[in-house]
């Protein structure tokens, strides 16, 4: 079954290969619009789109800010008991693939779709979390603030890298009418609150918000992938503190086999995989065919994902089809790129 609807315009057209990497910081154009003349000028054409969808879900709306047209739309929709991802940035195997600002990175964040208890009418809607891919410049709520990642139930807005993004509540046509100005009113206010970092769980897990409550919508600001350490020469290291070991990641490569630690609360934060400086234990993997951020594995809703962050030759378990997310669920192998293997242990 279907997960991800995909609208791209104005020139977006996947090249069939790798765009340029840009190691310069980005430089975010000044927008000639505020948030509330965005949306109004570019509603009539998501509008439409947002109203097809009945099934619970959300919709991620990219305008970009130097010409204040949308550039595309991914419908992300909610699965009964497994997460659903979605990948944004200037690499053409992303979801949302965003190809007018240089800024911008290859794989610049995650979505993921938390999974819902039911389809019926009433039913509670889907939580998600946004993850930046720990690029340069991150995120900016609408207030200009900087984010490394957030959780929602509803609507948000973020800037990054030349784009503003509208993250809006899909599975009711009525909440989109056929006015922008009418829909505009009806946005609710987003309220953000830091995550409470006593709580494993993440501070959204522990607040029951009223299902009647229109008019706000309360976001949590969250960590995204940790900065690490330079892996040494026997290709071991922890992610994370000693002292609060969650498990171990083994992942062998055609010469070279590593080793990582990882600690709860990093795997709550998400650790990334690939042939970047930027990810964990990059100078350890020598497989040309691993994307340069390859895989991302987080902890959401007590349930641990492997996340194929749009990588050229895929994640899948060994003799499976490539997928976008894999829930590790008992112990088993996986195949990142076409020669390496991984495998996550439990630790205690």
């Amino acid at each position: 079954m279907k997960t991800i609807g995909i609208d791209l315009w104005d020139g977006q057209l996947r090249q069939g290969g790798n765009a340029q990497t840009i190691m310069r910081p980005a430089v975010v154009p000044t927008i000639r619009r505020g948030i509330r003349d965005l949306f109004l000028e570019n509603y009539p054409r998501f509008a439409p789109v947002c109203r097809t969808v009945e099934e619970p879900g959300i919709a991620i709306i990219a305008i970009d800010d130097k010409t204040a047209r949308a550039a595309g739309v991914v419908k992300v929709l909610a699965r009964v008991g497994r997460s659903v991802a979605a990948v944004a940035g200037r690499h053409d195997q992303c979801d949302l693939y965003l190809r007018g600002n240089d800024g911008l990175a290859l794989r610049q964040f995650t979505v993921v779709l938390s999974p819902v208890q039911s389809w019926a009418p009433g039913a509670k809607a889907a939580q998600y979390r946004v993850i930046d891919l720990r690029t340069n410049d991150g995120m900016m709520d609408e207030d200009g603030r900087m984010l490394r990642g957030i959780r929602a139930e509803g609507p948000s807005i973020l800037r990054c890298s030349g784009y503003t993004f509208f993250i809006l509540a899909l599975g009711d046509p009525t909440d989109y009418p056929q006015s922008a100005t009418d829909a505009w009113d009806v946005m609710p206010e987003r309220v953000y609150f830091d995550e409470l970092e006593v709580c494993a769980g993440g501070s959204a897990a522990k607040l029951r918000l009223p299902r009647n409550d229109l008019r706000q919508s309360y976001i949590f600001r969250t960590q995204g992938p940790r900065e690490t350490g330079v892996i040494n020469h026997t290709a071991c290291g922890v992610v994370g503190n000693e002292r609060d070991l969650a498990g171990r990641l083994e992942i062998e490569g055609p010469n070279r086999r590593v080793i990582l630690d990882v600690g709860h609360d990093a795997l709550r934060d998400g650790v990334l995989l690939g042939r970047y400086g930027r990810c964990d234990a990059s100078e350890a993997l020598d497989d040309p065919s691993l994307s340069r951020v390859h895989a991302l594995l987080v902890c959401e809703n007590d349930k641990l994902l492997v996340i194929d962050t749009a990588s050229y030759n895929g994640t899948r378990i060994i003799g499976e089809h490539r997928a976008r997310v894999i829930e590790l669920d008992r112990d088993v192998d996986l195949q990142i790129g076409k020669h390496t293997r991984m495998r996550w242990h439990w630790l205690g």
